[in-house]
């Protein structure tokens, strides 16, 4: 039978417990303590006596785990970022989904409907209404026109709004499920989010939640979540004396320690749970019968006095006592990762990938030990995985990284090396086709480059090269989706650089811990990407009032930064030399946005587009110029000059064109967009036929970009919403007569006849008349499966597509056969 280590806290526990009890309006409980307080165990103790009580009902989160509040960085309140709050909104919506989910009922109702309404309306902020011709959109039920030109203030505005309705909602539902049951919510690791505004909102809505606990468990800071009478602290404590006792008790039942040395481990832990528990390991090594005070003491009284450095030479006194060097070498490996599986601990033992241990002997060693526990296994990444105890992991990485730095440099190039060998499966191919760009929606990769980026930032003195990497792979992400929709991976990498550059700093001042440096290079770069991400407007339309001139700004400090403008520098491999060349290149194409978008004549935009063209092409990386050639296309209908658009798509469309050649594989958003183009230019010229023969092609492969080659997701949903609004625009545009029946009549005719059994389900996203014209795209629900309603519809919608590329050689061409 297990002994029952959990010892004290039962006044917390019980006052918990008896409010979980009583009926009556939500209360937050805040369980502060530092690292190794006992904060986790309190949560999963409260968890189980409270899933004994009547009618309780209990979820519980870890906010790290589960991706929460990431990279926000004391972005809350009345000055959050449109960014930010739309961030919290999807964070939000998700975590309510999640308790919905799990509470496993029929009812919460109004959610859903309120969930399916305000995501739509969410979707609408990212449609782009063509300023070029003097159409604004309109959504059914919304007062959205043209929202993203109207400015930031009313954008927060109406991304509060949105979260408003939907909170309301869940209130009400949550009010009707917990009229008979009590809830209690646990919430690990809330560190991460108390200084972002989805922590400020948990706060506040908890406290709105009848008949239900929130309780949160943090290490300590100034930040303050809520003002309310029914948010109570409880700051955890050191174990005082008689629970050492008790502990010790519990831990030896049959060979009790003396009471000298129970008053000895509290002496020299102060009572600290973790250290007391690392004690009672010590002392089961040595022998708890036999062991005097006198001796204890001896042993103990040369750790050293500060505590993180306290707890590491403990465990390595503990490690020493059973004569385990391959443990203490784990234990300090293990210490500089996140997480472990056996190859990642074998690479690190081996240093060549080939273990002088059994590692499964190792890693049990260690659980036996209790220095590791089993880490759950989150989306993307790979199963059975472990991690030290935080408060120990803590402490050893802090005094290897002060006492040994070439070892730390070591276990990090180790395990570099071992996450740059994960990713070559991706990797292998250059950015030449959008299956190849897909890799970064996939949540494994997304695991591997954030593991290798932290361990490659930690061993290299050239921290110049180190930032143009880091920016290489957050602009990438940013190109491939955040100019268009929130993309969390960038915002997780901001926390990542965030914690890599204090870790540097303090490896650097040779320090356990780092002294802060707000004008550091490092944290100028992340206070840059920071105002990138914050301020960057998303979706298709770009306000002119923008601050597009502090954006510039940002991106011509992070190239000084990074020392992008240095064409070559001496020393460095191959691989670093192009990864600073594209860095470079996707730099250059945010300043010719930061030019463009405040003012499309401004030509200084042409050069940032034709610098990053050329550097692409010095780079091989055609799909990138194709893109760049799009965008070049669309300026010049912005600046209503259909010819020199048309070349532009032309020269584009040859890139496309010979990259489906080399790849076998086709961009559907690049042709959708580039006959949108095409259509936009068209219709500028006034030629209206030949604009709807764009645009029903554009929709043709908007539709089709939903399942090839991966199944739909809000990106590819978005830019089926963007091609259809904009084609339903240009018919709405047209007085009722023959113009508009012709133009219908044209533009349908450029869709394969099977197309009209998709409009048997209308589309709640898009208002008339394109909801009758067009197959649905996919609701919420259905997104990243390829199992569900829309994808058996589109499945059998593109069999009716005889040519997907039909009319690619008139946008290569530009001039349409005669008919």
């Amino acid at each position: 039978m297990a002994v029952d280590l959990f010892v004290g806290r039962r006044a917390e526990l019980q006052g918990a417990l008896t409010t979980l009890r009583a009926a009556g309006d939500g209360i937050v409980q805040d369980v502060i303590g530092v690292h190794g307080i006992g904060k986790t165990m309190f949560l999963e103790r409260l968890a189980d006596e409270a899933r004994a009580l009547d009618r309780a009902q209990v979820f519980t989160f870890d906010m790290a785990r589960h991706g929460l509040g990431e990279g926000f960085f004391d972005d809350f309140g009345p000055a959050a970022t449109a960014q930010v709050l739309w961030a919290t909104f999807d964070c939000s919506r998700r975590l309510m989904r999640r308790l919905v989910d799990h509470a496993g009922t029929d009812g919460f109702n109004r959610f859903r409907l309120a969930h399916q309404q305000q995501s739509r309306l969410a979707d609408s902020f990212f449609v782009k209404t063509d300023v070029a011709l003097g159409r604004g959109s309109h959504f059914e039920d919304s007062e959205i026109v043209n929202a993203v030109s109207l400015g930031d203030e009313y954008i927060r505005q109406r991304i509060r709004e949105m979260q408003s309705a939907l909170d309301e909602a869940f209130i009400s539902d949550w009010a009707a499920y917990t009229r008979h049951r009590r809830v209690l919510i646990t919430a690990d690791t809330f560190q991460g989010v108390a200084n972002d505004e989805l922590g400020h909102w948990m706060a506040r809505t908890a406290l709105r939640l009848p008949n239900t606990l929130l309780v949160l468990a943090r290490t300590p800071s100034a930040h303050v979540l809520a003002d309310s009478d029914r948010f109570h602290k409880h700051h955890l404590t050191n174990f005082s004396p008689d629970e050492v006792h008790d502990y010790l008790a519990r831990r030896f039942p049959d060979e009790k320690p003396r009471p000298q040395v129970t008053d000895v481990v509290h002496t020299f832990t102060d009572g600290h749970p973790g250290g007391v528990k690392l004690a009672a390991d010590l002392i089961g090594e040595v022998g708890p019968a036999d062991l005097s005070a006198r001796r204890l003491r001896r042993i103990l009284e040369h750790l050293p006095a500060a505590p993180n450095e306290r707890w590491a030479e403990l465990v390595h006194l503990i490690l020493r006592a059973v004569d385990e060097p391959r443990l203490r070498e784990a234990v300090d490996a293990a210490a500089l990762t996140t997480s472990f599986d056996g190859p990642l601990l074998a690479q690190l033992l081996g240093g060549d990938g080939v273990p002088r241990h059994p590692i499964g002997d190792v890693i049990s060693k260690l659980r036996a030990y209790r220095l590791v526990k089993p880490v759950p296994v989150m989306a993307g990444e790979p199963a059975d995985r472990f991690r030290l105890h935080e408060f120990i992991r803590v402490s050893v990485a802090g005094r290897l990284r002060t006492t040994d730095k070439e070892r730390w440099q070591h276990y990090h190039r180790l395990a570099a090396q071992y996450w740059f060998e994960r990713l070559e499966r991706w990797e292998d191919e250059a950015y030449d086709s959008y299956g190849s760009w897909f890799r970064y929606e996939d949540a494994e990769w997304q695991a591997a480059k954030r593991e290798w980026l932290r361990h490659s930032s930690r061993f290299t003195e050239r921290r110049e090269i180190t930032r143009a990497r880091f920016t290489l792979v957050f602009l990438d992400a940013f190109w491939w989706w955040g100019v268009y929709l929130p993309f969390p991976f960038n915002r997780r990498l901001l926390d990542d650089w965030e914690r890599s550059a204090a870790i540097w700093r303090a490896y650097a001042q040779g320090r356990p811990l780092p002294i802060e440096e707000s004008d550091s290079p490092d944290r100028q770069l992340l206070d840059a990407l920071t105002f990138l991400l914050d301020n960057y407007p998303t979706g298709y339309i770009k306000p002119q009032d923008a601050p597009w001139d502090e954006l510039r700004d940002q991106i011509l400090l992070i190239k000084d930064l990074c020392e992008l403008d240095r064409p070559h520098r001496r020393g460095l491999s191959d691989s670093e030399q192009l990864d600073r060349a594209r860095a470079g290149a996707l730099t250059d194409v945010i300043l010719a946005h930061t030019r463009r978008f405040r003012d499309p004549a401004d030509p200084r935009a042409d050069l940032y587009y034709q610098r990053s063209l050329e550097a692409f092409d010095r780079l091989g990386s055609d799909w990138d110029a194709a893109w760049v050639l799009l965008e070049s296309a669309d300026l010049a209908v912005e600046r209503g000059r259909p010819d020199e658009a048309a070349e532009f798509v032309s020269r584009s469309a040859e890139r496309a064109r010979d990259l489906a050649a080399r790849t076998d594989e086709w961009d559907h958003e690049i042709l959708a967009n580039l006959h949108r183009i095409r259509a936009d230019a068209s219709w500028l010229s006034g030629d209206a036929r030949e604009a709807a023969i764009a645009y029903g092609r554009a929709v043709c492969h908007a539709y089709l970009f939903h399942g090839d080659p991966h199944p739909p997701d809000e990106y590819t949903r978005q830019v089926y919403i963007e091609i259809t609004t904009r084609a339903g625009q240009a018919i709405e545009a047209l007085p009722d007569g023959d113009d508009r029946d012709r133009f219908v009549a044209t533009l349908r005719g450029e869709l394969p006849p099977g197309w009209a059994a998709g409009r048997r389900t209308p589309d709640p996203h898009r208002a008339e008349p394109s909801a009758s014209l067009f197959p649905r795209g996919p609701a919420e629900d259905e997104l990243r499966t390829k199992k569900s309603p829309f994808m058996s519809e589109w499945r059998l919608l593109a069999e009716d597509v005889p040519d997907p590329m039909a009319g690619l050689k008139d946008l290569i061409g530009r001039d349409r056969p005669p008919a």
